[in-house]
Formats: C-alpha cells, sequence, structure tokens
C-alpha cells in the first residue's frame, strides 16, 4: 500500500459521508433554491421592459408559480418511487450490493436536488412577486421558474439514462473491472518477486490491541497514521485482519511489537476505519466478490443467462492478469528510513483464483459457454502469470476438468466442453506453442 498522510483518515471518513449521503447534495440545491427565490424578485424595478419576450401581471405570475410548485413536488415523488422499483429490480436481478452503487450516484443526487429546486423557489417567490407589485419583477421571477423546469427536465433525461446505464451488465463490470483496478493499484504497487514478505517472517511476544468499537467491517486503513505511531514508539504494527473483515467487539485488531508502551492505543483504533459494509478504496477482493456475485445469480435456474456470466468472466480475467505480476501475501510499509513498522494481510495468489473461479466453476460446470470461456481465461493466465504462479492457475484447470467430467457423459460433449473460446461459444483460444507453458499444462483440445 501506498504511504499516505496523517490527514488521509478523516478524508476518507469525510469522502464515505459524502459519497454515502443523500442530504449534502440535494440540500445544496434546496439553500440555492431558497436564496434564489429571496432574491430574484426584488432585481428589477418599474420600467424594465419585457424579459425573454414575456410580460407578466403579478396575479398572472402567482398562478405559474403555483402551479410550478404543486407539480414540481408531486414530479419529484413520482421520479424517486420509479427510481427506487429500479433499484429494487437491479438488486433482485444482479446483487444487492448494487444498492450501494445507487446510494453513491452523483447524478442521482443532483437530480433530486434540481427536482425540487423549482418547487421551492416558487414557494418563496409567491409571496414576494406580490408584494413588489410590477409586472418587469413578475416577469423575471416566473422566467427565472421556467430556466429551472428546463434544469428539471434535462436532469429527469439524464437520471432515467443513468438508471437504465445501472441496469446494463456491461457497465456494472466496467464500474467493477475500474474500481478493482484502482484497488489493486493501492494495495499491490510492487511488481511480482520471489523474495515475498511472509507473516513467518514475523516476531514473537507481540502485545494485542482489542477493539472496543462497535462491530462492523475494517474498510481501510490510514497507513499514515499507523506508520507514524510505530516509528514514534520504535515499534512493529501487525495489523490482524484483511480489509473487508468483519470484526466484533473483543477481537484482536492490531498486534504491538517492541515498545508497545510508548504507543498511543486510542490512535491506533483511530486507524482502523469501521464501517458497515465493504468498499473499494482498500479492498480490491471486494470488485472480485461482487463479480462472481452477479455471475453465480445469473447462472441460478431461476435467471438462466450464463452470457452474463460469461461477462464476468471477462471482468475477473482482466483483474487476474493485473494481480498475476504483482506482489501479494503479507505486506509491509517502511517509515522513511527504511525500516519495517506496518505489517497488514493481504490475499494470495490462490486465494484470488480460488475466489474468482470456485462458484462460477460449480454453479456453470453444465454450461458449455462458461466451462469454454473458464478455460480461455486459465490459457491466458498461464500465458502470462509468472512461472511459480502456473501451479496454481494448473491446480484449477484440474478442477475445471474435473467438473466437465462429472456433467457431461459424452466424450464429445466434454471435448466441446472443455475448448478454450475467449467468448464463451463461438471464438476459440489462440493456443502458444506448447513449449511455452511448462510442463503440467493441459493438452490441446
Amino acid at each position: 500500500m501506498s504511504f499516505g498522510d496523517r490527514t488521509w483518515g478523516l478524508r476518507f471518513r469525510l469522502r464515505e459521508m459524502v459519497s454515502r449521503s443523500w442530504l449534502v447534495i440535494p440540500c445544496i440545491y434546496v439553500l440555492a433554491a431558497l436564496i434564489l427565490g429571496k432574491i430574484v424578485p426584488g432585481l428589477v424595478g418599474h420600467g424594465s421592459g419585457p424579459i425573454l419576450g414575456l410580460s407578466l401581471a403579478p396575479d398572472s405570475a402567482r398562478g405559474i408559480l403555483e402551479a410550478v410548485a404543486a407539480g414540481m413536488i408531486t414530479f419529484t415523488g413520482l421520479v424517486v418511487s420509479i427510481a427506487v422499483v429500479v433499484v429494487q429490480f437491479g438488486a433482485g436481478q444482479y446483487t444487492p450490493r448494487l444498492v450501494l452503487r445507487f446510494r453513491r450516484d452523483p447524478v442521482v443526487k443532483h437530480a433530486l436536488g434540481i427536482f425540487i429546486a423549482p418547487a421551492l423557489y416558487a414557494l418563496v417567490c409567491l409571496g414576494d412577486v406580490e408584494r413588489a407589485g410590477n409586472d418587469d419583477s413578475a416577469t423575471l421571477t416566473v422566467a427565472v421558474a421556467v430556466v429551472l423546469l428546463v434544469a428539471a427536465v434535462i436532469a429527469f433525461f439524464a437520471l432515467t439514462a443513468r438508471l437504465l446505464d445501472l441496469l446494463r451488465p456491461r457497465r456494472l463490470f466496467e464500474l467493477l473491472r475500474r474500481g478493482g483496478e484502482r484497488a489493486i493499484d493501492e494495495v499491490y504497487p510492487l511488481s511480482w518477486s520471489d523474495d515475498a514478505d511472509d507473516l513467518s517472517a514475523m516476531p514473537s511476544g507481540g502485545v494485542t490491541l482489542l477493539h472496543t468499537g462497535p462491530d462492523g467491517v475494517l474498510s481501510a486503513l490510514d497507513l499514515g497514521r499507523l506508520t507514524e505511531a510505530a516509528r514514534a514508539s520504535d515499534s512493529l504494527i501487525e495489523v490482524a485482519w484483511r480489509i473487508g473483515g468483519y470484526v466484533r467487539t473483543g477481537a484482536p485488531l492490531f498486534i504491538v511489537y517492541g515498545h508497545p508502551d510508548r504507543i498511543d492505543h486510542r490512535e491506533l483504533r483511530r486507524s482502523a476505519l469501521i464501517s458497515e459494509e465493504r468498499t473499494l478504496t482498500q479492498d480490491p477482493a471486494f470488485a472480485f466478490r461482487t463479480t462472481v456475485d452477479i455471475a453465480i445469480r445469473a447462472l441460478s435456474p431461476a435467471v438462466n443467462d450464463p452470457t452474463t456470466a460469461s461477462q464476468a468472466l471477462d471482468t475477473l480475467e482482466s483483474l487476474l492478469h493485473r494481480l498475476a505480476g504483482r506482489n501479494l501475501g503479507t505486506g509491509f510499509l517502511s517509515d522513511r528510513e527504511g525500516r519495517p513498522r506496518v505489517a497488514y494481510p493481504a490475499a494470495t495468489w490462490d486465494d484470488m483464483l480460488d475466489l474468482a473461479l470456485t462458484e462460477i466453476r460449480h454453479y456453470g460446470a453444465d454450461s458449455h459457454q462458461i466451462t469454454r470461456r473458464m478455460n480461455s481465461l486459465l490459457m491466458g493466465l498461464l500465458e502470462d502469470c509468472p512461472p511459480p504462479r502456473r501451479a496454481a492457475v494448473e491446480r484449477q484447470m484440474g478442477l475445471l476438468e474435473a467438473a466437465v467430467h462429472r456433467n457431461f457423459e459424452s466424450g464429445e460433449e466434454r471435448m466441446i466442453a472443455m475448448t478454450p473460446d475467449h467468448i464463451g461459444l463461438g471464438g476459440r483460444h489462440r493456443l502458444p506453442p506448447e513449449s511455452d507453458l511448462g510442463a503440467g499444462t493441459a493438452p490441446r483440445p
């Protein structure tokens, strides 16, 4: 992981609060509408002439503003109801974790703010237009209301497009791929090497610090704060949980080696960011988990959509290739003098392969499209991953072949099911020379 400054934890919490909240962005629009409603009626004096070709009496303006207020309040309620139904459909069709994506989407929040702004603006202006008592003020007030209505119509189109976009599997997988790649670059910045650090190198005799807060998921670590606390006390801090693990009250959180009596325990606990659910910030495995969940939901008998599962394997292939050349396992953070200060556990290459492929293989072993696409994925990994990691890939190929043999009785069907195919059915994988793959590689079909 990269070394962060001591304000990282505060910025992370603030960013999470804003991204999850449905209050911050809409409330900005509410405040702007209230201010606009108090200012606009008093901007124009008598004799200013028509505005945008309009000239309205105060009574006419009042009727229009009342219609805008009533109509937009009703419209906003209707749109929110439709959006909730769309989200429920997406959660049932793909995965409940889509609800968080909808909750974080900035387009949805801006659209809600734009929808309610014309109504609030019109309500605030009603009394001021009548008190102003001149046609120019009433005309300007209505003109601004019309502009806000046009903005609301554009926001409605944008929201509709975004909701439909969120229901497209390719769009979901693209978002997961991008988030997963950012998390991989954050958590595994170093290229693969044979001398990767291991937990067996940790010293003994550490003091365990327990979690005293509420139960939750370890969503991120404030690495700058942790490293500085370890450096100041000349200690080594081991994180007891992987990012994404559920931490109960009273569970071990950190193990301190060296001088645990010199460390401020409150400072350490503040560096562990516990939340309700996992995030992609420092948890690339969560991108794998969500993608696999969508795939196995698509493979269920109730849905029976192997093409979506095949698209999920496209995303998993991209992420696995990015991981193949990185140092995994236990990582160390060093201070500016190069001394190890923080050790954190992370998933191994075998762990990530199992996470990406085990459940899809189990539920899709009777689908030609899935077995062919998975075999192509594994063949590609054999070509690109470092030689010491090929044994894990070959183990996955053996498990896939065994699953195919269990589900297909005919030799010809097995041969079709085990043919590597980039798109599942209709495009065979280009195989490299057998000498390039090393010993133990599955034979060509």
